[in-house]
């Protein structure tokens, strides 16, 4: 095998450095979303224990609120795709390469080398779990289904507004 070289180590470096923006503005709408889910189920679970509209008035408009700072996190995340994307393609364009195996080969006996497993890292996973239950006789089941199928389709968001409304029709 051959050694690589530190400008290309430094190029992939650049590029994760290009789409951290991209990742926070997605962790961001994400964590959005997530908030107004857990909201309108509180909601909902205050509406169906009978505490009337009226009293329940500042926690409507919190709700608007939540829902304005979601569209622009979209917002934030679509213009920072699209930035980190032609960063990127910069990047990828000025360290594209140019020939190949023309380097010293690796000092190491790959016959001798042993593999090393390592556990995944904990802050690289992110789950996206909601849990979905159907109590009351009077809920059919097209509306659970619906509630479902509107956050797998918010779920998918991230990938274009073709995709997640496919999943969501799905």
């Amino acid at each position: 095998g051959n050694l690589v070289e530190v400008s290309r180590i430094n190029a992939l470096m650049l590029q994760a450095k290009a789409r951290q923006p991209q990742v926070r503005a997605n962790d961001k709408l994400n964590a959005l979303i997530t908030s107004s889910y857990k909201m309108d189920m509180i909601y909902n679970q205050i509406i169906s224990m009978g505490v009337s509209f009226l009293d329940m008035i500042e926690l409507a408009k919190e709700r608007a609120v939540l829902k304005d700072k979601m569209a622009d996190a979209a917002v934030e995340l679509g213009e920072a795709a699209i930035k980190a994307e032609n960063e990127v393609f910069n990047l990828q364009m000025e360290f594209a390469q140019q020939t190949i195996g023309k380097h010293i080969e690796s000092p190491l006996d790959y016959a001798k080398t042993k593999v090393a497993k390592f556990p995944l890292a904990f802050d690289s996973l992110k789950f996206d779990v909601q849990f979905f239950r159907m109590e009351k006789n009077e809920d059919s089941n097209s509306a659970h289904a619906s509630k479902i199928s509107r956050h797998v389709g918010a779920s998918f968001q991230f990938l274009g507004s073709g995709v997640s409304a496919s999943t969501q029709n799905s």
